[in-house]
């Protein structure tokens, strides 16, 4: 009996230490529902640059039947048009990524992706979080989140980046972008020199002037710089393939210059951009919406 008793103190004591270690470390615990995590954010990777789309490379246009989960039936929407819902959204991360989403890509928790019960795949909408009025753009490539309550689920760089990847869920607005549906080719795109690689640079003009678009429509931004000098090589090298290509100064900060094409009346042409140049090598594109 004692020896039993002790064997049972031993295992306890093991049990508490083990919670303690755990406890010590950075981790994402999963909640019971499918697709959704709550807990300690863990970090993304090359942090320092905003979060790019999915590349839609595997992935194809898919509207879908009629289906069933957990007793409820869903009906895929025909058309992003017109979309436009207020409800609470949740996140999911670790547990998913590397796996394959509903219309086949791969799930990358540090890309701005998100999965939407109906929305045609894939889909670019807005989504804005109404507690704090941040919003993000992304591409909806999966289906979830199958819980009642709950509208939309979004990848952990998404939630991160509306500031809710510490509480698990927020109260947000989802809109289709400009009421569009965005397809992509099903073929991934022809391999090409990366970045570095790719043809010398044209001597840089230093008198690019600053843009005078209006800060509002879709673009497709290519990176954020502090010297103008920088900014107009990137110009120089891509002004014969996109004339719209131009420099915006950040209004609180007229130290930076921002690198942007556009901008466009629709989310379609301007994630055809996207994913040219992506194919090009430039990796940090991404789209922005003012």
């Amino acid at each position: 009996m004692l020896k039993l008793m002790h064997s049972k103190l031993i295992l306890l004591a093991l049990s508490c230490l083990f919670v303690l270690v755990a406890c010590g470390k950075s981790h994402v615990s999963y909640s019971p529902f499918p697709g959704v995590s709550v807990g300690v954010p863990i970090g993304i990777p090359h942090s320092g640059k905003p979060a790019p789309l999915p590349s839609g490379n595997g992935g194809y246009v898919k509207t879908g039947k009629p289906y069933k989960v957990a007793g409820r039936w869903y009906y895929p929407l025909k058309t992003a048009n017109g979309y436009d819902q207020t409800g609470v959204a949740s996140w999911y991360g670790k547990q998913f990524h590397g796996h394959k989403t509903a219309n086949g890509e791969r799930y990358d928790m540090y890309t701005m992706s998100a999965a939407h019960k109906t929305l045609p795949l894939p889909s670019m909408v807005r989504v804005t979080n109404l507690d704090n009025g941040r919003s993000v753009i992304v591409r909806v490539n999966d289906r979830g989140p199958f819980v009642k309550s709950r509208i939309i689920d979004l990848s952990y760089a998404a939630a991160k980046a509306l500031g809710y990847d510490t509480k698990g869920t927020a109260h947000v607005r989802v809109q289709a972008v400009n009421n569009q549906a965005i397809g992509k080719p099903t073929s991934a795109p022809t391999p090409t020199p990366s970045y570095t690689t790719r043809r010398p640079v044209p001597a840089p003009v230093n008198t690019t002037p600053v843009s005078q678009h209006a800060n509002s429509g879709i673009y497709v931004q290519l990176g954020a710089f502090s010297s103008q000098y920088n900014a107009n090589q990137l110009i120089q090298t891509l002004s014969s393939t996109y004339p719209n290509i131009h420099i915006q100064r950040v209004p609180n900060n007229p130290s930076i210059y921002r690198v942007r094409i556009g901008p466009y009346q629709d989310a379609a042409t301007s994630q055809d951009v996207l994913f040219s140049l992506q194919a090009q090598g430039y990796h940090n594109a991404i789209v922005v919406v003012e």
